[in-house]
C-alpha cells in the first residue's frame, strides 16, 4: 500500500515535544535493515491494537467510532518515529505486527514466541471485567497469554530478543479511576509469572493508561506509551 507524502512526514505536537514519522529511503533504509526494531501488538479483541498502530505510523487518530475487525496477521513497512528536542530520541521500526483479537490469548502467545520481537505491546480494554470469559475479561485474557508464553519460553531453545513489554490499559477516558487502579494491581500480580519470557530484558514491565480517540488530553497518554517504548528499545 502506498503512503502519502503527508503521512510520511506527519508531525503532531505532544506538550513541549514533537513526534514525527518518516519512511526511510537510501542510506536510512539500510540502517533500518540492521538497527530496526520489530514490534508485536497483541491483546483483547476491540482493545485498540489497529488504531494504535495507525497512530504510531501516521500520528493521527479520529473521532470515536466502530472500527473494522482485523482478520489477518499483518506487518507494516519500515518507518521511524522521532521525538524530543532536535529529534534526539528515535525509534527505528523494521515492522509492527498487528494480530486479530478474536484468535485468542493462547494463539497470541504462540505467535509472540514464533516472531520473537524486540517489543511486545499488550492491549487491554478497561471497560471489560477483570474476571469471566477470557474473550471479554481483561484479567483472564492477560493471565492466559502470560501463562502460555512462559510455557513456550521455559525450554529456552532459542535466543530471546525481547527488550520491552508494555501492558496498555486502553479507554482510560471512559473508565472509573477505581477500575483502572484495580486493573493495574491485578495485572501486576499476573505479570510476576513471567520469568523465562523476560530473557535478558533489564527493564521492568510497565502498565500504562492510554486513550486512542479525540479527547481533552489530546495525544498525551499514547505519546507517553511511544516515548517509553522508544527509550526501552535504545
Amino acid at each position: 500500500m502506498s503512503v502519502s507524502t503527508a503521512a510520511q512526514a506527519a508531525v503532531v505536537k505532544a506538550g513541549v515535544e514533537f513526534l514525527s514519522r518518516t519512511v526511510p529511503s537510501g542510506i536510512a533504509a539500510v540502517r533500518h535493515w540492521w538497527k530496526g526494531r520489530t514490534i508485536l501488538v497483541v491483546g483483547q479483541s476491540r482493545a485498540g491494537k489497529s488504531t494504535f498502530i495507525d497512530y504510531l505510523r501516521y500520528g493521527i487518530f479520529k473521532e470515536e467510532k466502530d472500527t473494522e475487525k482485523t482478520y489477518d496477521v499483518t506487518d507494516s513497512a519500515r518507518f521511524t518515529v522521532a521525538m524530543g528536542k532536535d529529534d534526539s530520541l528515535q525509534l527505528m521500526i523494521k515492522s509492527v505486527t498487528d494480530v486479530p483479537g478474536q484468535i485468542g490469548a493462547a494463539a497470541h502467545a504462540d505467535l509472540a514466541y514464533k516472531v520473537n520481537p524486540h517489543a511486545i505491546l499488550i492491549f487491554t480494554d478497561l471497560l471489560t471485567p477483570l474476571d469471566g470469559d477470557m474473550d471479554r475479561a481483561s484479567g483472564a485474557w492477560l493471565k492466559e497469554f502470560c501463562e502460555r508464553l512462559e510455557t513456550k519460553w521455559r525450554p529456552r531453545k532459542k535466543a530471546n530478543k525481547i527488550k520491552s513489554i508494555i501492558v496498555v490499559m486502553n479507554k482510560k477516558d471512559k473508565a472509573h479511576q477505581d477500575a483502572a487502579y484495580k486493573c493495574k494491581k491485578r495485572f501486576e500480580g499476573i505479570l510476576k509469572t513471567l520469568h523465562d519470557t523476560r530473557g535478558d530484558m533489564a527493564q521492568r514491565i510497565e502498565i500504562m493508561p492510554c486513550v486512542l480517540v479525540t479527547n481533552p488530553c489530546e495525544h498525551k497518554l499514547v505519546d507517553g506509551v511511544i516515548t517509553h517504548l522508544a527509550k526501552q528499545l535504545q
